[in-house]
């Protein structure tokens, strides 16, 4: 009986021992094994919740609304971002506007919240993971962390885990890394469809002031002068280089002779540009005494009148041996006619003329350069900064290189916004550009190369090479717009486009200068075909086509842009840059392959659409 009893009192002590394990041991293991599967399910959802509301926010970045501001455009993700999370919730809290706390990437981070409410904290991070504020250009990722409150289930002194458990989730939201290279073509063609008018300025004795003839206006340079279908390298602006307009057939098919032309031989016209005449001392009001009056400030032949004025017999019409009637197709000035600008009146071609030459600056400077009697009565008021006003609206009037300017920028911004990219330029005419610096070598005067008179500059054919470390967006802008005393870029010389890819696939395969993650590809744009190198179209087409088969061996598409404002290219401008698409030859878009796209405009209006449809297709490429 004593052995019965003792067997019941250890089956009651093991039971009771059993008992106290469940309940002091594997009860409170099972409990907290529930909280932490529960908290590991919180996170992961909290994680999930978190990438989705990133990758909304990045993509409405990616998708780059146009007209936005960068700082639109960071609120427009963080916006989207927002209302991602708020559509979502993590176990049984659903997010809304009342449960969830926000910092827009304003410095100050939101720490832990209370029970059942998330704090969102954003933060704006450039290439180098470095923050940067709303709105600042260099912002290529969106850091996304969310820091969410919740209550355990179980909580007790049993199980002592605290009443409150908070998750974190971090996710960034980067933009498809894309190293970009712009080839963009700057030949004399560029502003062949500018509305120029050509104009004869010469002394009259008869009304004893400056006239001025029209000889051609109302049209084009292309239609005025009619040359082969590559276009003309005579130029609305600096380098002008008149003299091209002088010569026939092939090369214009309506010649006008420039007065300083050495064709033809023999030209009566020389020396009716301007004149540097001797004077009396002090015979002319406002200006110091001297024997022959200085050149200008501006350009040297600021301030002189007509070749044909004598300042010795004003009724000579024929002053230097000049006859101002010579050629009835004979000018002295291309300009071009431009609107209106604040107090500088440009209603009048007259107008035009002389603030070009730098003689609208003030009366002395005017009445100088109307031979010292009296100003023509045409001619408005005279002001400073009629010089670089008039230059500065001829800028914004050029067609098609202005619009190309512009499209070309607004390309690099939308870019900028939607991918992290990184960016380089190389212009093109006869050669590509070399450097930064490069300017066009053989081109510097102003007017034209058998005038000096009308000064000189460097013309930019600039290189802004590939950059590992950095975007170059303010760097391949500047190189479109100008910056200091470095010019825009402006149309000179001839179409070498094999010179110019070749540049971009050096940079682009470039290991110490290219990013191995980036998709690489080069945009070329150009208003014509190639005719350079070699001297003929068959020698230049044939250099562009084997640049583009590198391309396609090194996996680089060449995304093409054709520009044909003259219905003679269009065919031509398809076969050599087409992707075989649409009825487009299979030229340099279809030969670079790896989904390269040719978009063709018959208008510089188009430009800037044509651009954006390139912008387009390599965001989707990622």
């Amino acid at each position: 009986m004593s052995n019965y009893r003792q067997k019941r009192r250890r089956g009651a002590t093991t039971v009771a021992l059993i008992l106290v394990i469940a309940f002091f041991v594997i009860l409170p293991l099972g409990l907290l094994g529930f909280e932490f599967a529960r908290y590991t399910l919180l996170c992961a959802q909290l994680r999930s919740v978190t990438d989705a509301a990133t990758l909304a926010g990045t993509a409405a970045l990616a998708s780059s609304p146009p007209g936005y501001t960068y700082t639109q455009l960071h609120d427009l993700a963080m916006d989207v971002a927002i209302q991602t999370f708020e559509q979502n919730s993590v176990l049984t809290t659903s997010f809304n506007k009342s449960n969830v706390q926000i910092d827009r990437n304003a410095g100050s981070p939101l720490g832990a919240p209370a029970v059942n409410k998330v704090n969102l904290n954003f933060t704006l991070l450039d290439s180098s993971g470095k923050p940067v504020p709303n709105g600042s250009k260099d912002a290529v990722t969106m850091r996304l962390q969310a820091i969410y409150s919740d209550k355990p289930v179980f909580s007790s002194s049993l199980l002592n885990i605290g009443l409150i458990e908070t998750a974190t989730a971090v996710s960034d939201g980067g933009l498809p890394q894309l190293d970009l290279f712009l080839c963009f073509d700057v030949s004399g063609s560029m502003d062949d469809q500018t509305p120029i008018s050509l104009v004869n300025r010469y002394w009259n004795p008869a009304t004893s002031t400056v006239e001025y003839k029209l000889v051609s206006s109302g049209k084009s340079i292309y239609d005025t002068f009619l040359p082969t279908y590559t276009g003309t390298g005579l130029n609305a602006v600096p380098p002008q280089n008149l003299s091209y307009g002088a010569y026939g057939a092939p090369s214009n098919s309506k010649p006008f002779i420039f007065s300083e032309s050495s064709y033809p031989a023999g030209n009566a016209l020389k020396g009716l540009r301007g004149n540097q005449f001797t004077y009396p001392a002090g015979s002319i009001p406002g200006l110091p005494a001297a024997t022959v009056y200085p050149p200008g400030a501006l350009i040297n032949e600021q301030g002189w009148p007509p070749g044909n004025f004598d300042p010795t017999n004003t009724i000579n019409a024929k002053g230097n041996g000049v006859d101002a009637n010579a050629y009835a197709n004979g000018f002295t000035d291309l300009i071009v006619p431009v609107p209106s600008i604040g107090a500088y009146d440009f209603s009048k071609f007259e107008t035009c003329v002389e603030a070009a030459r730098g003689n609208m600056e003030s009366d002395a400077i005017c009445l100088q350069s109307q031979g010292g009697t009296k100003i023509n009565p045409k001619l408005p008021p005279r002001q400073p900064g009629y010089y670089a006003a008039y230059w500065a609206q001829v800028e914004k009037t050029l067609d098609p290189m202005a619009a190309a300017r512009l499209a070309a920028g607004n390309f690099f911004y939308t870019m900028n916004i939607s991918s992290n990219a990184h960016f380089g330029l190389s212009a093109f005419s006869d050669q590509a550009g070399t450097s930064a610096t490069s300017y066009w070598p053989t081109t510097t005067a102003s007017c034209d190369p058998a005038w000096l008179h009308g000064g000189s500059n460097n013309y930019p054919v600039p290189l802004v090479n590939l950059d590992k470390s950095k975007s170059n967006f303010d760097d391949v802008n500047d190189a479109l717009n100008g910056k200091g005393p470095i010019l825009p870029l402006r149309p000179t010389g001839k179409t070498n486009i094999a010179d110019s890819l070749q540049s971009a696939l050096t940079e682009l395969t470039d290991t110490a200068k290219y990013r191995p993650r980036a998709k690489r590809a080069i945009i070329l744009f150009t208003d014509g075909v190639p005719n350079e190198p070699g001297g003929s179209s068959a020698a230049a087409e044939s250099a562009a086509f084997a640049k583009a088969s590198l391309a396609n061996t090194k996996g680089i598409p060449i995304y093409t842009i054709g520009l044909s404002q003259n219905a003679t290219i269009k065919p031509k401008e398809d076969a050599f840059l087409g992707d075989n698409k649409g009825g487009s030859g299979k030229g340099i878009a279809f030969i670079s392959g790896n989904n390269a796209i040719y978009v063709s405009v018959t208008k510089s209006a188009d430009l800037n659409k044509a651009f954006q449809t390139i912008a387009r297709s390599l965001v989707v490429l990622q």
